[in-house]
């Protein structure tokens, strides 16, 4: 004897047996925006607006002194002595470790040991950084959100675990839309592990519909963009 429970199971099972996937092609998909439709006359200014909108804050930097001075200057606003980041040549600025170290500011190493016991209290004391630092594969004018692909020398901890990220993203990198993205630089979603577009300070409203920020990442996000 069944009963309603297995009738509606055994339905649903039946159903499954029947069902076919839809069709899957592998020819580029479809864009509900297309690229061509968002390009701004001043994508520089478009991604500005945006990311200040998402209360992030935009510096620009013309040499590695001006790079040095606006991280330093971030560091000491935010109490921080220490920092993590990407590889200099995943930055792409050559000098910049060497130039925070002899103005005081010192980069922690960041690999993490493999037992749990260590991978914990290496993780409470990374912790305790106060910002990181990274470069950017691509920033986006129509939203505001910079865009990072994971790899060697590019660990996701500079990103996500300090309370302040700071980017450095080059100016030829701003693209008008993730589809235009996606068009220009198919080889970034294969290009890591991880690819993340990051747009502003991270944010939740969880509770009673207030929103604050730097709950699950970051608290403040900055931008130095340069040539």
């Amino acid at each position: 004897m069944t009963n309603s429970r297995d009738r509606v199971l055994g339905a649903v099972r039946d159903a499954l047996l029947r069902a076919e996937l839809p069709h899957s092609s592998a020819d580029r998909p479809f864009y509900a925006v297309p690229p061509e439709a968002t390009g701004a006359e001043d994508p520089i200014e478009q991604f500005a607006q945006a990311l200040v909108a998402l209360a992030g804050e935009v510096h620009h930097a013309h040499s590695l002194a001006t790079i040095s001075d606006t991280i330093i200057g971030i560091a000491r606003a935010s109490g921080a002595s220490s920092y993590l980041s990407w590889n200099e040549d995943a930055i792409e600025c050559a000098g910049l470790v060497d130039t925070l170290t002899s103005r005081g500011l010192h980069r922690m190493a960041y690999d993490l040991p493999f037992d749990q016991h260590g991978r914990d209290e290496r993780i409470r004391v990374l912790a305790q950084v106060g910002i990181g630092v990274t470069g950017a594969d691509a920033a986006l004018a129509d939203s505001g959100a910079i865009v990072l692909a994971s790899g060697p020398g590019r660990g996701r901890l500079a990103s996500l675990l300090p309370p302040v990220h700071i980017a450095v993203v080059k100016r030829d990198r701003i693209f008008p839309s993730l589809p235009a993205l996606l068009v220009a630089r198919p080889d970034l979603v294969g290009a890591g592990s991880n690819l993340v577009a990051i747009a502003g300070p991270s944010r939740t409203a969880d509770i009673e519909m207030t929103l604050t920020h730097g709950v699950h990442g970051p608290k403040h996000v900055h931008v130095i963009l340069i040539p």
